[in-house]
């Protein structure tokens, strides 16, 4: 799957319709669609954090990846 809004659109589309031929649940179809929704938030954070960094370049913004490891 591409990771980006196109990637995430046929991606639910394809699970879409492989509910409709019962090769999958709705369960499941519904754990696919909250992981897209994870993943597009993550991207959105991503674009916001391009913009905040172009319009503002003395902003120091930490990495969320660093958060993680301070104490």
């Amino acid at each position: 799957m591409e990771t980006n809004a196109k990637g995430i659109f046929k991606f639910l589309c394809e699970q879409m319709e492989k509910l409709e031929q019962k090769k999958i649940t709705v369960e499941h179809l519904k754990a696919q669609a909250g992981s897209a929704k994870q993943l597009n938030n993550l991207l959105k954070y991503e674009l916001d954090r391009a913009k905040a960094i172009k319009k503002f370049p003395d902003l120091t913004i930490r990495d969320i990846e660093d958060a993680g490891n301070k104490g």
